[in-house]
Parts: structure tokens; sequence; C-alpha cells
């Protein structure tokens, strides 16, 4: 948790501005639950924009940490909603020692 909060900025920023856009343009945070200090993590970084990450809590409340699968059930969950198009989606997922995976979605 400690390693994502001191890299975040610099894996999430520059992704995005290479597409034009800042994290206030992303509509859905699509975040690999790996356990609960993450989740606080990445909740803590994100709340102060509004945005929120309650799919990623519901999927690790009711599924636990289910490897790298995990992150394709939050996206399950956003998908259910019927983004509106032009939305942006920002799926994340991270991997042992400290290895971080993005995708930008447009619906």
């Amino acid at each position: 948790p400690d390693t994502i909060e001191s890299h975040f900025p610099s894996i999430i920023h520059p992704f995005l501005a290479e597409q034009d856009l800042k994290i206030e343009d992303i509509n859905h945070l699509i975040f690999h639950p790996g356990g609960k200090k993450i989740v606080q993590v990445v909740e803590s970084l994100f709340g102060s924009l509004g945005k929120n990450i309650d799919d990623t809590k519901t999927v690790l409340n009711l599924y636990g940490n289910m490897s790298s699968a995990t992150v394709l059930y939050v996206l399950e969950r956003i998908m259910d909603t019927k983004p509106a198009e032009g939305d942006y989606g920002l799926m994340l997922s991270f991997g042992p020692g400290f290895s971080a995976q993005r995708i930008l979605l447009k619906w």
C-alpha cells in the first residue's frame, strides 16, 4: 500500500496526459482490490476528487482478492451500470513486488 501511494502519481498522471486527459476527466475508476489496505489507500487518493471506488470495495467484500481476475469483476459491475457514451474509465491492476498495469477505456 505504501508503494502504491508513493508511486501512484507517476503511474497515472503521465499516462492520462498522453491522452490529453486528467484524473478529473475519468468517470469510472476500476481498481484491482488487492486487499483492504490497498483499497483504503486508493480511496484516500481519490476521495478528495469526488471519485468513488464503491464497486471495488463491493467486489472485495463479496469475493475477496481473486488475483488477476478480480479487476474484471469490478469492470463487470461498472458495465452493468451502462456508462454513458463518451465516458472514460481507468482500469488498474497491481501485481507482486510492485507492478501496475493500466488501461484507459472509453464508452
